[in-house]
C-alpha cells in the first residue's frame, strides 16, 4: 500500500512539472524533485523558468538535460547550447530554433558527433568550409553533402588524401569533369566505385572503369554500359555523356 502511495504522490508531482500553468516557484521546487521522472518532466516543461533549467541541464540523470535540449522554451536553446554533456549540445543543435551564432559556437566542439550535426543543419558557407577543414576525415566527408559548401571546395576535397573523403567528393554530383575522370582513376576501389554509381551518366567513365582490377566495380561498369538508363532514372531526364 506504501508503494502505491508513494507512486501515486510520483504521478502527481510529474503531472504538475509537466503543466505550463505550474506557478514558476513551484516549478523550481519540483526542479530538485527526489524523482528523475519529475526532473525530467520540469526540465521539458515551457514554462519552466531559465534557473531551474540551467540546475536541470546539469543532472546526473542524461535523460533530464536532453529534456532541456528539446524544451522548445527559447529559454533553453542557449542553456544546452552550453551543456558540459555531448549529445545535450547535439540535441540543442538540431533544434528549429537554432541561430548561425549558436552553430558557431559549436563547429568547433571537441566532440564530433556535435559537429556533425551542425554540419547537417548549416546554411552558412563559412561554417561549411571551416567543418571542411576539420582535422577528422569523416567530418570532411560529411560536409560534402551540405550544398552550403561551395563548390571550389567540394573540388579541393576531391583531392584529399583519405579514400573516404575523395569517395564523398566522387558521390557529390558537383565536381567539374575533369576532376571526376581523375577521380576514375583513383588508387582506391571505393573511390572509383561512387565515381561509377553516382554519375552513371557518365558512359565515358564507365568505360574506363570496365576493364577495372577490382571485380565489382568492372561488372557494376559493364551492367552500366549494357542498360544506362536502368542506372539513369533516379536523375530524371538527363543526356548521357559518351
Amino acid at each position: 500500500m506504501r508503494h502505491a502511495v508513494q507512486v501515486s504522490k510520483v504521478n502527481e508531482r510529474a503531472a504538475s512539472a509537466v503543466d505550463p500553468s505550474t506557478p514558476p516557484s513551484i516549478l523550481r521546487e519540483l526542479a530538485s524533485d527526489a524523482s528523475p521522472r519529475v526532473r525530467e518532466a520540469v526540465a521539458s516543461n515551457p514554462a519552466t523558468p531559465a534557473d531551474a533549467l540551467q540546475m536541470l541541464v546539469a543532472d546526473h540523470k542524461p535523460a533530464v538535460s536532453w529534456a532541456v535540449a528539446m524544451n522548445p522554451s527559447p529559454l533553453a536553446r542557449p542553456i544546452a547550447i552550453a551543456a558540459s554533456d555531448a549529445r545535450t549540445r547535439e540535441l540543442a543543435a538540431a533544434r528549429d530554433d537554432v541561430d548561425a551564432e549558436d552553430l558557431r559556437r559549436l563547429v568547433s566542439d571537441p566532440v564530433r558527433s556535435v559537429r556533425e550535426q551542425v554540419a547537417d543543419v548549416t546554411t552558412s558557407g563559412e561554417l561549411a568550409r571551416a567543418l571542411a577543414q576539420d582535422e577528422d576525415p569523416r567530418m570532411r566527408g560529411r560536409i560534402i553533402h551540405n550544398p552550403a559548401l561551395p563548390v571550389e571546395d567540394v573540388e579541393r576535397l576531391a583531392h584529399d588524401p583519405v579514400a573516404a573523403v575523395r569517395s564523398s567528393a566522387a558521390a557529390s554530383r558537383r565536381l567539374a569533369p575533369e576532376t571526376l575522370a581523375m577521380l576514375a582513376v583513383d588508387k582506391s576501389a571505393v573511390v572509383r566505385w561512387n565515381v561509377l554509381v553516382n554519375n552513371p551518366e557518365r558512359l565515358d567513365l564507365a568505360r574506363l572503369i570496365a576493364d577495372d582490377s577490382d571485380e565489382m566495380n568492372s561488372r557494376q561498369a559493364a551492367a552500366q554500359l549494357a542498360s544506362p538508363r536502368d542506372f539513369t532514372a533516379f536523375l530524371g531526364p538527363i543526356d548521357l555523356v559518351d
